[in-house]
């Protein structure tokens, strides 16, 4: 309620805006309590009001100190002040004092801008002066990076009250301060997509806008305190990845530390192997041939030797090696294949083997892959036999097959081999005589664990 003496003016103020030591910056908060002071002259009134920290954070008290001084004739008594503040601000409970004392003081119940003191002052012709201080506490709730206004009014006899709800100073409640980190996985390569991930303040909403090098890459939204990016390098190069986050009602930007590195090149699948040879170069039919050469690092490498391959993994430093079980003679033309995770590589320069056919009457039995893994499928070959006579070919008592020698006087057949020691057996007719051949083989009970720079065929 309004005293009935209140006189309203509505035009005619003169207002003296002293800002000491005022903050200008908006955004994150004062260094330190900086106060701030107006004095306007309203009617037949002067209000000097002061606010102890005039960019308060949310939590702080704040004091307003209101020195009145009547500039008309005979002095009016007073009955009332008002101080009128931003809904955010709340009033400390008996904090109010006129002219230092204790105030009967009311928060205002419908209209929470403004908190009323009342009482009876009388003032003089010599004694025109007179001020109040009251506090305040500073909501979470109040705007921030904006000016809030405050005012003043006073209730007088003779009808000499005054009331100017803007007689200032302003404040201005600061954003908070945020705080951003990037991260970048997995590590950028031309042509892979990389997440940038930005980690904010947890309470922070609103967006992130990442970039490389300066330029911006593209945003993303904020979301429990994260934000994601999905970044697809073009080119190889350097980068220096950042994450701004561009703030929000509350909380000010603030732009994480780069990281930085080297975008890869994308992939290519190997180069043809190079540097192949054979050791040796020439042997007898099922004799057995190292083949060595150079592949990328930890490329598969298979090595074909007319229809016979065998495999092998390059190591750190290139290197590969496999053999090659021989059954045919001839020359044999050998090339190398290495693959890796993006595709195969062209096939390298052939080497040759010069296989010779065994002495007549000498039966040879050819085992490929030379070292047999259990469970997987081995051909067994017998060499140096009389076209179109029987074959039988034992592992131990266990008959594998039995077929006949074709025109170039070999016979094979598959065999599943078992872990361990086998003696392959083979009973065959050479040069017109039944004979029987052993030899022994060693069945490995799976993925040779040791240098997987070797494998055999």
């Amino acid at each position: 309620m309004q005293n009935k003496n209140l006189r309203r003016l509505v035009a005619g103020a003169s207002t003296a805006a002293i800002a000491a030591g005022f903050a200008a910056s908006f955004g994150v908060g004062a260094a330190s309590a900086a106060p701030v002071s107006q004095s306007t002259e309203w009617g037949q009134w002067t209000f000097n009001r002061t606010i102890s920290n005039g960019t308060p954070a949310p939590g702080d008290t704040i004091t307003v100190t209101n020195n009145l001084r009547f500039n008309g004739g005979l002095a009016p008594t007073i009955s009332e002040f008002r101080d009128f503040h931003p809904a955010c601000l709340t009033y400390v409970a008996d904090s109010s004092r006129v002219e230092g004392k204790g105030v009967s003081t009311f928060a205002n119940t419908t209209d929470p801008t403004f908190v009323r003191m009342t009482g009876s002052w009388i003032r003089s012709a010599v004694d025109r002066n007179i001020s109040y201080t009251l506090d305040y506490t500073v909501g979470a709730n109040c705007g921030r990076d904006l000016a809030l206004t405050t005012g003043t009014g006073v209730s007088a006899n003779q009808g000499l009250g005054s009331e100017l709800r803007t007689a200032g100073p302003s404040l201005t409640v600061p954003k908070s301060a945020s705080t951003a980190a990037v991260a970048v996985s997995p590590a950028p390569q031309v042509g892979r997509a990389t997440t940038l991930t930005a980690t904010v303040t947890a309470a922070a909403t609103g967006t992130v806008e990442f970039a490389n090098n300066g330029t911006v890459l593209g945003t993303g939204t904020v979301s429990n305190g994260t934000a994601t990016y999905s970044w697809t390098p073009a080119a190889a190069a350097s980068y220096s990845i950042t994450a701004k986050y561009l703030g929000d009602a509350t909380y000010a930007q603030s732009t994480s530390a780069p990281q930085t590195g080297t975008v890869t090149p994308a992939p290519t699948a190997p180069a043809a192997p190079t540097a192949l040879a054979a050791n040796p170069a020439a042997v007898t039919a099922g004799d057995t041939v190292t083949i060595t050469g150079k592949a990328e690092a930890n490329s598969n490498v298979t090595v074909t030797a007319g229809g016979k391959t065998c495999t092998a993994t390059a190591n750190a430093a290139g290197n590969f090696a496999c053999t090659i079980a021989t059954d045919t003679a001839g020359t044999l033309s050998v090339t190398a294949v290495a693959t890796n995770a993006v595709g195969a590589s062209p096939a390298s320069a052939p080497v040759t083997v010069q296989v010779s056919a065994p002495p007549v009457g000498t039966v040879v039995i050819s085992v490929s892959p030379a070292a047999p893994t259990a469970g997987d499928t081995t051909t067994i070959t017998v060499i140096g036999i009389d076209a179109g006579t029987a074959v039988t070919i034992k592992a131990g008592t266990n008959t594998i097959c039995t077929t006949t020698a074709l025109a170039n006087g070999t016979a094979g057949c598959a065999w599943t081999a078992v872990a361990g020691s086998q003696t392959l057996t083979a009973e065959v007719t050479a040069n017109g005589t039944a004979t029987t051949v052993t030899k022994v083989v060693v069945v490995e009970a799976g993925q040779n664990p040791g240098n997987p720079t070797f494998g055999s065929s």
